[in-house]
């Protein structure tokens, strides 16, 4: 396992593989990693199926959120340039609500950047305490800047 300097949260070997899969083989429309055993360890919340619609990433993040938890995503987006070419990227999300408890938001905040950093092959990183923040179109904007044939 591996420790975030500033937490000292444990990031579970279970979270790099499921990402590790999303990123070669596209298995998960998304994943949602958060804190587990006491705050002590960042593990596997969720692994959505393919089928998974926006939405429902969206209904994770609320039911986390009306749990006092923050947690953390991963995303493997579909999305077409205005050339119509498809492309897929991965978003890592940061979800911290402003209404979660002090400890939880510290621990959210301060493990982030070290479980960034070993998920080699984001290609963006979001963060977003409100619902509005994180829309698909939203996501979808910030993948498409610094894309060749896109707006």
């Amino acid at each position: 396992p591996l420790f975030c300097q500033a937490s000292g949260v444990k990031i579970l070997d279970e979270v790099l593989q499921a990402f590790n899969e999303v990123k070669t083989r596209h298995t998960s429309r998304y994943l949602l990693l958060g804190l587990m055993n006491s705050d002590r360890e960042i593990g596997v919340l969720k692994k959505a199926p393919l089928t998974a619609p926006y939405e429902e990433f969206l209904a994770d993040l609320k039911a986390y959120q009306d749990q006092g938890r923050g947690v953390y995503g991963v995303y493997d987006i579909e999305y077409e340039l205005e050339s119509k070419q498809k492309r897929n990227k991965l978003v890592f999300v940061s979800w911290g609500p402003d209404n979660l408890p002090i400890r939880q938001r510290m621990l959210i905040a301060s493990s982030k950047n070290d479980l960034r950093r070993k998920l080699q092959g984001v290609h963006k990183e979001m963060q977003a305490s409100e619902l509005g923040e994180i829309t698909e179109d939203c996501m979808i904007e910030v993948c498409r800047q610094g894309d060749l044939g896109s707006n």
